[in-house]
């Protein structure tokens, strides 16, 4: 079972993640509840979540179970949606600190796994990850091997996915340019570089809807098959406050079915309410939703959503193996809790 200590035991480590540290005293002087009691007489108390970016459509199903009351309808007080962006503190460290669960990369949450974090993985929105190569329509990039002799632009959030798809598609990283960039890929459309490692369902739909031509190449299509948008809490939470869990996830799981049913209500939340001091545009938000739905639908029928196969958990496995994460399924996912949610809640599926 993992303890306190063991929790600061892994933050006191000073680990990196992509750069990122992981760690230290200032992580530490937050309080380390994690909102880890069990249910009460005053039930679960706020369901705390940090989110991997700041505030746009990416989370509209937290927002919508927010806003619908789906999270105190599971049990809780209320939420508390823990905004991220290019200087918060690494997702896992705030997990294992100060919230209840966070939304992870399997690349991501599989270093910090490696390296010690007693955290997993037990649920994805998206059933292929949104990461993309994204390219101008006059010279664009279709296959990996395209991407040799190309420049193409990442930024440092995304470095540690990137490095791990190269490895796994067996490409010559001395063959393809990779530079640093900022989290902004206009450069692109002037010619300073070739490419950019972008999401789907954001900095492509912000370029077109601006006029630029814009080909992209999903890299859960070529190769690459991962998750996307993974939830991850604390091993010492599967073990004693499982029931908080699965409430957690069920009220994730009735937020996205209505983002999927209604995205212009989970893109006007989102503009108007959750991410209104981002001074967001209306239409692109409503685009970027539509995107993210397409990344969450699998084609199946019935599809459980936030569930994984696992025959997909063994391939995202199979996929980071080839950057150096050695784990097993059982040591970076735990899918046990969003599988009782649905078996006890088959209304849940979609139809």
């Amino acid at each position: 079972m993992t303890t306190q200590f063991d929790r600061r035991k892994f933050l006191t480590r000073g680990l990196t993640l992509g750069g990122l540290a992981l760690a230290g005293p200032a992580v530490l002087s937050a309080c380390m509840s994690g909102d880890s009691g069990s249910a009460s007489a005053d039930g679960f108390g706020v369901a705390s979540q940090r989110l991997s970016w700041i505030k746009n459509t990416q989370f509209a199903g937290s927002f919508v179970a927010d806003k619908n009351g789906y999270y105190t309808d599971a049990g809780f007080s209320g939420s508390d949606l823990v905004s991220g962006g290019p200087t918060a503190p690494p997702i896992e460290s705030d997990v294992l600190s100060r919230t209840f669960a966070g939304v992870s990369q399997v690349p991501i949450a599989g270093s910090a796994v490696a390296k010690g974090a007693p955290l997993k993985i037990v649920g994805a929105v998206y059933s292929r990850y949104a990461g993309c190569v994204m390219t101008m329509g006059n010279n664009p990039v279709n296959t990996p091997e395209e991407l040799y002799g190309k420049t193409i632009g990442c930024a440092s959030s995304s470095e540690p996915v990137w490095r791990n798809f190269i490895a796994a598609l067996g490409l010559d990283e001395s063959r393809i340019n990779t530079v640093p960039v900022q989290g902004d890929p206009i450069g692109m459309t002037v010619g300073e570089i070739d490419g950019y490692v972008g999401f789907i369902n954001s900095q492509v739909v912000d370029l077109r809807n601006k006029g630029f031509d814009i080909n992209t190449m999903l890299l859960a299509d070529v190769g690459f098959p991962l998750v996307g948008q993974t939830y991850i809490t604390t091993q010492e939470n599967i073990d004693n406050n499982r029931e908080k869990l699965k409430a957690f996830l069920h009220a994730e799981i009735r937020g996205w079915k209505d983002v999927l049913a209604d995205p212009q209500r989970a893109a006007d939340l989102t503009v108007n309410e959750y991410g209104k001091d981002l001074n967001l545009n209306p239409q692109s938000t409503y685009d970027c939703c539509i995107a993210g739905n397409e990344l969450i639908r699998n084609g199946s029928a019935g599809q459980q959503i936030l569930s994984i196969s696992d025959a997909t958990a063994a391939a995202n496995i199979e996929a980071i193996a080839a950057g150096g994460l050695n784990l097993s399924v059982d040591d970076l996912f735990d899918l046990g809790p969003i599988r009782e949610v649905h078996e006890e809640n088959p209304d849940l599926a979609l139809a």
